[in-house]
């Protein structure tokens, strides 16, 4: 797995982990005496969390959430989940932490406990190429005539549901299959989180089309249970230091702009 941050992270170990410490309690002392942070992952969402052929993790969430692993002196261990099962795991005390671009939302807040923000999305609509010209915003897509594709359990389900009246909605599980189907025309649009949008439109230039227009704009967030505010604490105390010591800036520019991750997934991307 890549070590871009490597050297910040050492240098920036000691500091931090007293900065942690501070933050102790219940959930932070558990996690120490385990060995290892818990962390709910659905896998597939780019560049946030992937698993490559040789059963790896890598993406941004996956950087940021071992580097503050590291910073309690302890291993992340990543427990693969699907999307709609992933907060009640985190209640059914499966994994300590939710790491896997999830928006911040009211009625979440009212289930788990969220940290800072640490990315700003939002929702953008991809398109088949044959519509291009033909539906250029949200209200020429809410037609009759249209399929829109969105992916069970997010906020573009919430959006879409709320917002088209007229056109079909067809429901997902997972976010490849939606955009690969209106790449193959079997569906015509996919309304869907920014940064995963982005990067499929570029590999696959002649069969997407990705229109300008951002539809919300959202907070992801770690999710914990409502009891573990000490361990929410000790995040936003590390996302503090790693903002301010270059990490959240490498780690962003290796996974949003160089791709580097994309050589682990041969014939893929």
């Amino acid at each position: 797995m890549r070590r871009y941050l490597l050297k910040a992270f050492v240098c920036l170990s000691v500091l931090l982990v007293g900065s942690a410490s501070l933050q102790a309690g219940p959930a932070v002392d558990r996690i120490k005496k385990r060995g290892t942070l818990q962390i709910g992952v659905e896998p597939g969402f780019l560049p946030f969390e992937m698993r490559t052929p040789k059963d790896e993790w890598v993406g941004f969430d996956v950087e940021m959430v071992q580097a503050f692993a590291k910073t309690l002196g302890v291993k992340a261990e990543f427990i693969s989940t699907k999307w709609d099962g992933i907060i009640p795991g985190l209640m059914a005390s499966k994994y300590d932490l939710i790491a896997s671009g999830m928006t911040i939302t009211p009625d979440r807040s009212r289930m788990v406990l969220f940290s800072k923000p640490y990315y700003n999305a939002g929702l953008k609509i991809l398109i088949n190429k044959k519509l291009e010209g033909q539906v250029k915003n949200l209200a020429e897509l809410d037609n009759e005539k249209y399929t829109v594709l969105v992916k069970l359990g997010t906020t573009g389900d919430i959006f879409a549901t709320k917002n088209l009246k007229k056109a079909k909605i067809r429901r997902m599980d997972a976010e490849a299959d939606a955009a690969q189907s209106v790449a193959l025309g079997r569906g015509d649009a996919f309304i869907y989180d920014k940064p995963f949008m982005e990067i499929y439109e570029s590999g696959q230039k002649g069969k997407v089309v990705l229109l300008p227009d951002l539809l919300s704009s959202e907070n992801f967030g770690l999710a914990a249970r409502k009891s573990d505010q000490d361990l929410i604490d000790a995040f936003n105390s590390f996302l503090d230091g790693w903002k301010s010591s270059g990490g959240y800036d490498a780690a962003f520019k290796a996974m949003f702009q160089d791709l580097t991750w994309k050589k682990q997934f041969p014939n893929q991307f």
